[in-house]
């Protein structure tokens, strides 16, 4: 085993020592609330993933590999009847995609850990010798840890520069009169004079620090300007102890044209209403707690008539001893769609 401090030893000296090496194992870094790992075969990557960040399942919505439908269906086989099995592995085993494809997904999903860990300064890590019965590893040669190191290093350098993310951006001049950044057209098309920048980021198959600095740059070039109005984007809570369902409510949320906090701790749902002071909420019952949160808020004094709406596995069931308080809800599992609006109706907009 190896630990250290990454103010001491940097994140890219040990990156590269696995890979000359060639060492297998798993990495682990702690920072704060945050907890990455990463897990190595003969000095190649194999997998990577951060809490709280991005999920494998989340990065196949956005790909366009899995539909927002789908990648419930294998959360609630995972949860049932393959625990600790990774998602991207029961969806091919489950015939939604091929091997390349869960390839290409965990590869995506690697390199944006990576670039979120080279912003660490500081921070715990430790290497330890490879878990004998790990199931959460795909199966397959893994990634050239170098030349992965090499992509985040580079999107690090031309990205550096972006927007921040709750601007809202106006098209102004001809696109077609100046040279177009490649992903330029992309973004350009989905700016509409009301979204963020972060929503913007949300329908596009691209890491956020790539599309603020798309914007950016096509503020630059005179193709956008800063719109002198902030977005109407009301604020959504989400309380879920499940992180991959959290990143997938988020993403489609965002899409909406929505901000979005999340809170895993269903103990913790008033205290984030209260830091937060969301339009509505939205409480996963995967852990059967969901119905307590909603009384808890019911009772209190400021927030007792806040929007709820909850997911649940299935119909409620009345007592007369104890009356279900009022929520919307909605049964999992549901169309992006469905959710959008039934969020909408609660907020008093329509999508």
């Amino acid at each position: 085993m190896i630990r250290g401090s990454l103010k001491n030893l940097p994140l890219t000296d040990m990156f590269q020592l696995i890979a000359n090496t060639q060492k297998s194992g798993v990495m682990t870094l702690t920072r704060h609330e945050s907890r990455a790992r990463l897990y190595f075969q003969q000095g190649r990557l194999s997998y990577a993933h951060v809490t709280p960040g991005n999920h494998l399942g989340e990065i196949m919505v956005r790909m366009d590999l899995l539909s927002f439908l789908e990648v419930q269906e294998i959360l609630k086989r995972q949860r049932t009847e393959n625990p600790g099995t990774l998602l991207g592995r029961m969806a091919v085993d489950m015939g939604y995609i091929e091997e390349d494809d869960l390839a290409a997904a965990v590869e995506l999903q690697a390199l944006e850990v990576l670039s979120e860990l080279m912003s660490w300064s500081d921070g715990a890590f430790e290497f330890t010798a490879p878990e004998p019965d790990a199931t959460q590893t795909p199966i397959g040669e893994g990634i050239d840890a170098l030349a992965l190191l090499m992509r985040v290093a580079t999107g690090i350098y031309e990205y550096g520069n972006g927007v921040a993310p709750e601007l809202v951006f106006l098209k102004a001049g001809d696109p077609t009169s100046v040279e177009m950044p490649q992903g330029g057209w992309e973004v350009l098309g989905h700016v509409d004079g009301r979204r963020s920048a972060r929503s913007i980021a949300a329908e596009l198959d691209m890491s956020e620090r790539k599309v603020f600095h798309l914007l950016a740059e096509l503020a630059e070039l005179g193709v956008l300007e800063q719109a002198p109005y902030p977005a109407d984007e009301p604020l959504v809570l989400v309380v879920t102890p499940s992180d991959a369902l959290a990143r997938l409510l988020r993403l489609t949320l965002l899409r909406a044209g929505l901000r979005v906090e999340l809170v895993e701790d269903y103990d913790r749902a008033l205290q984030g209403i209260e830091e937060h002071h969301p339009k509505a909420v939205v409480v996963d019952d995967s852990a059967g707690a969901a119905w307590d949160v909603v009384r808890d808020v019911r009772r209190s004094g400021a927030h007792g008539h806040l929007p709820m709406l909850l997911l649940i596995d299935r119909p409620p069931r009345q007592s007369l001893f104890r009356p279900l308080p009022r929520a919307e809800t909605l049964q999992k599992p549901f169309h992006e769609l469905e959710l959008q609006q039934q969020v909408g109706r609660l907020l008093g907009k329509n999508f």
